[in-house]
């Protein structure tokens, strides 16, 4: 294999000391226009690239960003990275994106890792296992900064850019009512995500403005699949619309109740969360409450540079909309 091209192998071509090639190509010294043209044909004829990791040690300034998420190949993720990477690729960054397996002990050690790949800045959705952010608090005094992003903890120390879940629950608490529903099922992921316990207060409250009790709630962490929290509700006449916490659970819930037999929505309505492209193909086809992905990604991005930047930052709720489809009936 071809050995790369220094500095060194320039300077000694143009007879020139090692120093003064690099303050050229580091746009430093332009004041002899011949050699500063005689420097770059030389690094264009040796194929001499930047070595941006090394400089990055000396500078840190490495341009690089670390990113953890639950599960890269989960639709909703993969929406807010395509995001991330549209505004990182327009302000000259790169992504290291690792995923934790909703796992608190792998996000620890992903942490280490990327701090040991000096990055600048570290962009985390925290796994369903995280109840606080010990793991970062370091961060600050190495230089590093942090956002968190979708799934929020209760802390102070750094910003977060997330979803107005409770609006987008009491949203759907609304339209649930308004279609005639009196009796709704909540389903969750985990107790412990604080973005589902935000749906679930923002569909109360609307409930509890109608005059109507809470929604029976139930989790999968902890009350078993959605099958079979669907079945033990459904023989006891617990509901008449099911609001899930987001459109996987939305698509598990139709599936179930066409297997069993119950038409949706003229014996039960579902609703679900986040509008994923899987919406569209359920039958029938899945309402949901919409954010913006790909605006929650770049504003992470965004914000995260702002910090790098030394300019404040706060955190942040992206407003959310209702996208009507089929499985809502409107009994009104």
């Amino acid at each position: 294999m071809k050995r790369v091209a220094t500095i060194k192998d320039i300077a000694s071509a143009l007879e020139v000391s090692t120093s003064t090639v690099s303050r050229i190509l580091n746009g430093k010294n332009q004041s002899n226009a011949q050699l500063v043209k005689e420097v770059k044909a030389m690094a264009r004829k040796l194929n001499y690239q930047v070595n941006t990791a090394a400089k990055g040690l000396r500078t840190n300034k490495t341009k690089l960003i670390g990113i953890i998420v639950p599960e890269i190949g989960d639709d909703f993720f993969a929406a807010i990275l395509s995001g991330m990477q549209e505004a990182s690729e327009e302000l000259g960054y790169n992504l290291l994106v690792c995923q934790s397996n909703e796992s608190k002990k792998k996000e620890n050690q992903l942490v280490k890792s990327l701090i040991a790949c000096n990055v600048e800045g570290i962009l985390i959705a925290p796994s369903k296992e995280t109840h606080n952010i010990n793991f970062l608090k370091g961060l600050p005094a190495l230089g590093k900064h942090a956002v968190i992003f979708d799934r929020i903890i209760d802390q102070e120390v750094f910003p977060h850019i997330s979803f107005d879940d409770e609006e987008g629950g009491y949203l759907g608490g609304k339209y649930l009512i308004a279609s005639g529903h009196r009796k709704l099922l909540f389903i969750g992921l985990s107790q412990a995500l604080k973005n589902g316990v935000a749906r679930l207060s923002g569909y109360n409250k609307a409930l509890g403005e109608s005059g109507l009790p809470n929604c029976t709630a139930s989790f999968l962490d902890t009350d078993g699949t959605a099958s079979e929290i669907l079945d033990r509700y459904w023989q006891e006449g617990a509901y008449d619309a099911v609001a899930c916490y987001n459109d996987l659970i939305g698509a598990q819930v139709i599936a179930h109740f066409n297997v069993i037999g119950v038409k949706v929505p003229q014996e039960v309505s579902v609703l679900g969360f986040d509008n994923r492209p899987l919406c569209e193909y359920t039958f029938p086809r899945l309402s949901s409450i919409e954010h913006s992905t790909n605006k929650m990604g770049r504003m992470a991005v965004t914000t995260l540079l702002d910090l790098l930047n030394e300019t404040e930052s706060e955190a942040l709720d992206i407003a959310p909309k209702l996208v009507e489809r089929n499985s809502v009936l409107d009994k009104s």
